[in-house]
């Protein structure tokens, strides 16, 4: 047979070329071009998702109010080529034995029959536990024999699974924060709810293969989509001041058993920055964070609300503080009758002691005298009700604030009568939850500017900062020279009427109105039951120091149904009261913001290699906050456990000691809990 040498050596060229072709191909693929995620996603069997680190949670002074720990998982490439016969067979014992004590599930024989049999089947991706080991268990896992060889030689596989969620402060702004088990767990509430994108990042692509025996891997030979990591979230929330308040509503709250819930909110006058919000509820016998009541919980507010009508009166000069009028203890409008027993031993009062006994019909004569004589002058107050915008939807950063109520004389849908404007006037017929009281309070300590409420104040990536939330006006609620006048009432109401007995020698003065609202029982829509029990809103808001308002409190307690009367004055005034005495007391010059020097141990920054390192001993970690000591300990090789919350005031051992089992303890406290 003749061979044709011409076609085999074009043959034998075309041969050459491909081969040339396709190895230039896997140099480009393997070695110099990234690909992008829609070819990653095609060019093998299956892709898995890399969860980005959650954001954390700072205070207003950067102390870590919510965090994230890594918690890792084990897997094991049993497969002849990656883990060698001798090194398998001299030690499978010893890494079984190791085994049993990390995760004690099974004893060391039941680990290694697991291996063995894993080994037999060549398994690439053998999951050794579904328990999830902490960094340090990690860390000591890569040390036990065979997984000492790394992964290439060894077979360990490590996958960081979920970070753990810790709060360190433990439910301190539990409603406010949101909280969360772990980073995967979905969440509605609380910052940790409507920041969740914010703070999830967006999560990362690893290419996975399959094995001979049909197991999918990670396919470390392509290129991985990395996570991009959560943003943090700095918060306008003082860590003392939400601890001081929170004490102050439950020292109250638990003074009496028909009392079931109560919230506080405490806000920077020129800001409009929240320090505290607290929420409780009474719950299997104590008092817990389960509804923010702040925000969620509206209905009439009774007389707090008379400051609106008394600014209304200021502002059109329809009265001065000073002016006197007949003390009607009974007065109609129609055929409906009202009657005000704090006017009895009266004959005149003026303007000023009818908001200081909290007279229901002064309020309601001048409402009436100035603006009910039709019901388009009735329009024209509520048309000024509305422009100093108390029912404003707020732009929270939070989800779940209630809608306010106010009505309307050109209302179609719900009826308007002459009784709705004498309603109005004292704080009935109109809806708000404490965030908008608190915020109109602010407003008028502000000289009539309303700053929008807000609970951050940036956001930052890798420390640094990306968004500052600057303060925001919304909205003048009077003029400057109204609220001064304003001012001189509040603090009177304090000097001397319904607010006297409980601010009586207080260390700051405080300037504020006391309200009590009867509550409308859901079972039969009205205000008593068949019992004749009512439920009562106690309600306290004011302003301190009066002199140069720095911040403005209010404080709500809700009782069950009861026949006692539960008066602001009595049970929310003396909330309020200790809040500004403690602020007042941690920080005497109002010079700035109140630090944390106060309460706690002062917050640092420590560098990574500032601080004395396992040359000298165990690292000192004193004063640092939770996070801090963390990744200062563990990532220098030590077990960590702690107990309490806020800084650390103690440590075992103690720094600079040689620790043998490489295990700390660590004591978190407020500073006054030492004292």
């Amino acid at each position: 047979m003749k061979v044709n040498i011409g076609k085999v050596g074009l043959a034998y060229v075309i041969f050459i070329l491909i081969a040339i072709a396709v190895l230039v191909k896997i140099i480009d693929t393997q070695f110099i071009r990234t690909p992008d995620k829609s070819e990653v996603v095609g060019a093998v069997t299956s892709v898995e998702e890399i969860k980005g680190r959650r954001g954390s949670i700072l205070s207003d002074d950067g102390r870590y109010l919510a965090f994230s720990i890594p918690e890792y998982r084990l897997f094991m490439d049993l497969h002849s080529s990656v883990v060698s016969d001798t090194l398998f067979n001299n030690n499978v014992k010893a890494l079984s034995v190791e085994l049993a004590n990390l995760y004690k599930d099974r004893n060391a024989a039941g680990y290694e029959r697991l291996l063995r049999t894993a080994r037999n089947e060549q398994k690439r991706y053998l999951r050794l536990n579904k328990q999830l080991l902490t960094y340090q268990e990690m860390k000591l896992a890569k040390t036990f024999p065979i997984f000492n060889q790394g992964q290439r030689r060894g077979g360990l596989i490590i996958e960081a699974v979920d970070d753990h969620r810790e709060y360190p402060y433990d439910g301190l702004a539990y409603r406010t924060l949101g909280h969360l088990k772990s980073d995967t767990a979905q969440i509605k509430v609380g910052i940790e709810g409507s920041c969740d994108s914010i703070l999830r990042g967006r999560p990362g692509l690893r290419p996975m293969k399959k094995t001979e025996g049909n197991e999918l891997i990670p396919d470390n030979d392509r290129a991985i989509i990395p996570p991009v990591n959560g943003t943090d979230i700095k918060t306008t929330l003082n860590i003392d001041i939400q601890n001081i308040a929170e004490r102050a509503l439950r020292n109250r709250l638990s003074q009496s058993e028909e009392l079931n819930a109560g919230t506080v909110i405490v806000m920077e006058v020129a800001t409009g920055e929240i320090k505290a919000m607290v929420n409780l509820e009474k719950y299997q016998g104590k008092y817990v964070e389960r509804f923010n009541y702040a925000i969620g919980q509206k209905g009439e507010p009774g007389s707090v609300f008379k400051l609106t009508t008394l600014a209304i009166l200021l502002e059109n000069g329809k009265v001065k503080l000073e002016d006197e009028m007949p003390a009607d203890v009974s007065f109609h409008i129609g055929n409906t009758r009202f009657e005000d027993p704090y006017l009895r031993n009266y004959d005149k009062i003026t303007i000023q002691r009818g908001f200081d006994i909290s007279s229901n019909n002064v309020f309601r004569i001048q409402a009436w005298k100035h603006f009910g004589s039709s019901q388009s002058e009735q329009k024209k107050y509520m048309d000024q009700l509305r422009a100093m915008n108390v029912h404003l939807d707020h732009d929270i950063e939070i989800n779940g604030l209630v809608q306010a109520t106010i009505p309307d004389p050109s209302d179609t849908v719900r009826y308007w009568s002459d009784l709705d404007l004498a309603s109005v006037s004292i704080g009935y017929a109109v809806e708000f939850t404490p965030l908008h009281i608190v915020t109109l309070y602010n407003a008028v300590a502000n000289n009539g500017v309303m700053q929008r409420p807000h609970l951050i104040s940036e956001y930052l990536k890798d420390g640094h900062s990306v968004k500052k939330v600057e303060p925001e006006v919304i909205a003048t609620v009077c003029s400057e020279s109204t609220a001064k006048e304003l001012h001189k009432a509040l603090r009177s109401v304090v000097e001397n009427g319904t607010g006297k007995n409980s601010f009586d020698g207080c260390r700051i003065n405080v300037a504020g109105k006391t309200g009590t609202a009867r509550v409308v029982i859901p079972s039969n829509g009205a205000y008593v039951d068949s019992q004749g029990r009512r439920i009562h809103q106690g309600t306290f808001v004011g302003f301190f120091p009066y002199e140069n308002p720095k911040y403005t409190a209010i404080a709500v307690v809700y009782s069950g149904l009861t026949h006692k009367n539960y008066y602001g004055g009595t049970w929310a005034a003396p909330v309020v009261r200790e809040i500004a005495e403690n602020i007042y007391a941690s920080s005497p010059e109002w010079n700035g913001q109140l630090t944390a020097s106060g309460q706690l141990p002062a917050y640092k920054e420590y560098p990574n290699h500032a601080i004395n390192d396992t040359l000298s001993g165990v690292p000192d970690v004193i004063g640092m906050g939770l996070k801090n000591s963390l990744c200062t300990l563990e990532s220098r090789g030590y077990s960590v456990s702690f107990s309490g919350h806020g800084n650390v005031i103690k440590q075992e051992p103690a720094p600079g000691t040689k620790s043998t089992n490489r295990k700390v303890k660590l004591y978190l406290a407020e500073k006054h809990e030492t004292e």
